[in-house]
């Protein structure tokens, strides 16, 4: 058996950095078909904390894995995950990579999970600041729009003197903030292209 149990050691560290536990009710543990749920595990690119969970679980009700026919299911199901052109998909979409695939195609898939990952990153960036400008407009269109009944209201030259001073102020500090959020996307922009045409050329 390739992998054993003490392998689970490094679960809790795994454990924390999956999205969500797995569970199995007492009714999946007894009727558990453990190399089509390794299988499964290894071609979504689980840890073996996943294994440590199923068998927590099924202890509950005096059930045992049966971890030698999991883990050759786990590793077929590895053999599907660790493509390169899966690590694409996994970084493009955002996800992670825990460092599953055996030596013979880890360097490979970390390339171009790392690549993808770097393109989601930019365009997330990109997105952010698209919303950040959206705001920024917003809030510029506000200021203007409420000029005029800010004035209204004032009771003195003084203060309407005032109220002209800080609408200035507060359009100025937008307008500034505007002017480099736009630098920063049109900086991000040329990132991007550069990041997605260095992904489109690359090979393994």
């Amino acid at each position: 058996m390739r992998a054993s149990l003490s392998r689970l050691a490094l679960a809790p560290f795994f454990g924390a950095l999956l999205t969500s536990c797995a569970t199995m009710s007492p009714e999946e543990c007894k009727l558990a078909d453990w190399a089509q749920i390794g299988q499964r595990d290894g071609s979504e690119g689980k840890t073996l904390a996943q294994l440590n969970d199923r068998a927590e679980d099924c202890a509950k009700v005096g059930v045992s894995v049966n971890t030698q026919v999991y883990q050759q299911g786990r590793d077929l199901g590895l053999r599907s995950y660790c493509r390169p052109d899966n690590a694409i998909r996994v970084g493009l979409s955002g996800g992670y990579y825990f460092g599953v695939c055996p030596p013979e195609s880890h360097a490979a898939f970390q390339q171009g999970y790392e690549a993808a990952r770097y393109v989601y990153g930019l365009r997330s960036e990109l997105s952010n600041l698209d919303q950040r400008i959206e705001t920024l407009e917003r809030r510029l269109r506000d200021v203007n729009r409420g000029e005029e009944k800010r004035l209204a209201d004032a009771t003195s030259d003084e203060q309407r003197k005032a109220i002209r001073k800080a609408i200035d102020d507060e359009r100025r500090d937008i307008r500034s903030d505007l002017s480099e959020t736009d630098r920063r996307l049109r900086r991000k922009r040329d990132e991007l292209r550069s990041a997605e045409f260095s992904l489109s050329n690359w090979r393994y």
